[in-house]
């Protein structure tokens, strides 16, 4: 993504990438597309981050999770903050 992001993600612990990954899925939820494209890249690359920390994370991305309503997805919507940190 860049370097800044990449600086930022190395030095967070787990539980912070995991609620910037709830943040970043809530913001999807935003009228312009490019903001709702760059979240929804941000929280793959927070729950990439996690997978190669040894955390098991369920898939986030939107099409594949858009037929469950109990989704992981759906779940992070649910506690995630818009525009809260992490998000774009």
């Amino acid at each position: 993504m860049n370097d800044y992001l990449d600086n930022e993600i190395a030095g967070a612990c787990n539980d912070t990438l995991h609620q910037w990954m709830a943040n970043a899925i809530a913001t999807t939820a935003c009228i312009g597309h490019g903001k709702g494209n760059a979240n929804n890249a941000r929280a793959d690359r927070y729950r990439a981050a996690l997978i190669d920390r040894g955390v098991s994370i369920p898939e986030i991305d939107f099409w594949k999770c858009l037929d469950n309503p109990d989704s992981y997805r759906d779940q992070l919507h649910k506690v995630g903050v818009y525009n809260g940190p992490g998000s774009y």
